[in-house]
């Protein structure tokens, strides 16, 4: 196989390894055996950035292939999904998907890496109001070692990781390698700043347009205008070119 082909062959894989949900069902179904795993089960989600991220970063790639549950997150993967001929189901970002996953694990304890203070122990407050026990957190500016260190200390039934990617992609399976015991890590983004309230989510109607991006953008243009106009610049070369390869694979 020529490097090219390897290349693109590569992120295909990602889009073969998604867990596509269709209905509320499947969610639900879903749901309910996150909360009993035999074995350390790493979720993490692909949206347009990730993919943009994962395009030119093979480790980065490796490390999402390696996650037990990635969900597509987001209007671009969807429009990349049908470009590929695949049904995208239901919409599955990890903003709205990593609070149902706290209070799923009502009652156990829970493990938060990631932002730093104050807002680190404000996330904390609230996903105990979410019916979570706290039982270990630390901001996201540590070593990846230490992150491992730390949590074999505990008896965590789930941990929150909220240090952006790629960073908490790596952290997260090299937590799961590092552990026999089941255990849930999760892949959460900004969730713990959204949590604390560092940054506002999007009002519910922009959600549902699938609007959210600009809602951020407009909130902090200087932290993420490279990310939502380079980078979706980009997310649309790269896209094309898989789907233009893949439709040619087939034909």
């Amino acid at each position: 196989m020529s490097e090219k082909k390897h290349f693109i062959s590569e992120r295909l894989k990602l889009i073969q390894h998604f867990t596509l949900i269709q209905n509320a069902h499947e969610k639900r179904t879903w749901m309910e055996g996150l909360t009993k795993p035999d074995k350390p089960f790493v979720v993490s989600f692909l949206n347009a950035h990730a993919f943009t991220l994962a395009w030119k970063d093979e480790t980065f790639t490796s490390c999402l292939l390696a996650s037990d549950c990635l969900f597509r997150d987001g209007v671009g993967i969807s429009v990349l999904l049908r470009l590929l001929g695949l049904k995208p189901g239901i919409n599955m970002n990890g903003s709205d998907m990593t609070p149902e996953i706290i209070r799923a694990f009502r009652g156990k304890n829970i493990v938060l890496y990631g932002t730093q203070e104050p807002w680190l122990g404000k996330a904390a407050r609230v996903v105990e109001d979410m019916g979570g026990k706290v039982v270990l957190k630390m901001d996201g500016f540590q070593p990846p070692a230490s992150y491992a260190e730390a949590l074999a200390k505990t008896d965590a039934a789930l941990v929150i990781l909220a240090m952006g990617m790629p960073k908490q992609e790596n952290v997260s399976i090299s937590l799961a390698k590092g552990f026999v015991r089941p255990i849930v890590i999760v892949n959460g983004g900004a969730i713990l700043d959204f949590l604390a309230g560092r940054y506002p989510r999007a009002p519910l109607i922009l959600r549902r347009l699938r609007l959210e991006w600009l809602f951020r953008l407009i909130q902090e243009p200087h932290r993420l205008a490279r990310r939502y106009i380079l980078g979706g610049a980009l997310f649309l070369l790269y896209a094309s070119r898989l789907a233009l390869t893949a439709r040619k694979n087939t034909t």
